[in-house]
């Protein structure tokens, strides 16, 4: 953002301190271009002339002689005024008097005014806020309590602070993404057949069984945050009549790996195999599919051509509660031998 400062003060260096400077160092140090034009009076003889240095560009613009009761007569303002100007209420100005950051004046009228310096007081207050700045630390900026690299530091770290909020929001929407795609394969997919890769996924973990692979899930979420998008993936085998369970897989999805950031280790887990498998979505209402359920597949497979083999993955997309109890809404994958023909 480029800042344009218009002042009658004369100064030749942001460096200087005072209440202005304070603002415009601030502007500077968040990497915004800042130009500033200050007067320089003809008492002075010098021409018009331009100074480059502390990351700023000030003109100092050549004017007529200024006389003294001008530069130090300053604007007051009714604390209406202020409000409507800077945007904040009457409660909020009347707190930031109590905690002495702005000074009104009353007078024999018995109103009470606020300077200009009280109005760049709150503008500096707002751009604070707006860095998600706490009043505590708002106060100890303006009371001169930080040195120049001590602020270097609060800022690299609120830097810090803010990318992390990011993330997790971040997070949040990938969440949701999730569960909208879950959706979409319901809706799509529910009680239809169709032929599906298995999904590419980090095998975060081998569960002897779905208890089992809840405590681990517990586990991983409290690890890395991102981490309790994981699904659970049962194992089972079916032989044409039976289905034995074999345990639980928890599987994160690759295309979610940059939501964890560097402290995932991807190296450290093995992918699924991108297999092509009889896919449907049942509901149930058992966390695991019925023979029954198996036996479709396996139906609806031959017809078409296709040999299932006899390992069946099933994947609890969401659940639905009623007074009767739950309904799951089951993710069917089941690998494909052979396909003897094209669908």
């Amino acid at each position: 953002m480029n800042v344009l400062f218009l002042t009658l003060l004369d100064f030749d260096s942001i460096e200087e301190k005072n209440i202005y400077t304070d603002l415009l160092r601030e502007f500077r140090n968040k990497g915004h271009n800042v130009y500033i034009v200050s007067p320089i009076e003809k008492r002075k003889k010098k021409h018009t002339f331009i100074i480059k240095k502390f990351g700023t560009t000030i003109l100092k613009l050549k004017i007529g002689n200024m006389q003294k009761t001008n530069v130090q007569e300053k604007a007051e303002y009714l604390i209406g005024d202020v409000a409507r100007m800077v945007g904040l209420s009457r409660d909020a100005l009347r707190f930031y008097e109590k905690k002495g950051i702005i000074n009104a004046r009353k007078k024999d009228n018995g109103y009470r005014y606020y300077s200009e310096d009280d109005i760049y007081k709150l503008m500096y207050i707002l751009y604070q806020r707006k860095m998600n700045t706490s009043l505590e630390e708002i106060e100890g900026l303006m009371s001169g309590g930080r040195s120049m690299e001590s602020r270097r530091k609060r800022i690299k770290q609120r830097m810090a602070e803010e990318e992390e909020t990011i993330r997790m929001h971040q997070q949040a929407i990938a969440r949701l993404k999730l569960v909208q795609r879950d959706m979409d394969h319901i809706e799509e997919s529910l009680n239809r057949y169709s032929l599906r890769r298995f999904p590419k996924a980090y095998i975060m973990g081998q569960c002897r069984d779905l208890h089992h692979g809840l405590r681990e899930w517990f586990r991983l979420a409290s690890t890395i945050s991102g981490l309790d998008m994981t699904y659970f993936y049962n194992e089972l085998t079916y032989n044409g009549r039976e289905l034995t369970q074999h345990g639980t897989q928890l599987l994160f999805y690759k295309e979610l790996e940059d939501q964890l950031g560097d402290a995932f280790d991807s190296f450290r887990y093995a992918l699924t195999e991108e297999k092509m498998c009889i896919y449907t979505v049942l509901t149930s209402r058992e966390t695991l599919p019925s023979p029954e359920m198996v036996s479709r597949m396996v139906g609806w497979g031959r017809k078409h051509g296709i040999e299932a083999g006899g390992r069946v993955y099933a994947n609890d997309m969401t659940s639905f509660f009623d007074e009767d109890g739950a309904t799951f809404c089951l993710e069917l994958y089941m690998p494909v031998r052979k396909i003897v023909s094209q669908i």
